[in-house]
């Protein structure tokens, strides 16, 4: 299965569709891409784009509505770190008062 960890700037994500950047926003903006599937915002506001959904789209001729794709994209929500289960036992301390004092 693909690394959903690796995230890359426009022109690296230009490069996997082979595009312009500004093909790049049209499919963005014409909901082609999905923000917060294909794409996302880092804390500075970078956009950054999932290579391995954006590879997978391209198999999939660039049809988000794909079984196939619609797969793969289930497969990568139900692996991030916020849909995991959540462990057994005390809560960690949140901040460093809290674990000293």
């Amino acid at each position: 299965m693909s690394d959903f960890s690796i995230f890359v700037d426009l022109y690296a994500a230009c490069r996997v569709f082979r595009c312009s950047e500004r093909t790049l926003l049209r499919y963005r903006q014409q909901g082609k891409l999905l923000e917060g599937i294909h794409w996302g915002r880092n804390p500075s506001g970078k956009v950054l784009y999932n290579k391995a959904l954006l590879e997978h789209l391209v198999i999939c001729s660039g049809n988000i509505n794909c079984h196939d794709h619609q797969m793969f994209i289930q497969k990568y929500l139900s692996d991030r770190p916020e849909n995991q289960p959540q462990k057994r036992g005390r809560k960690q301390a949140t901040n460093l008062a809290t674990v000293v004092g």
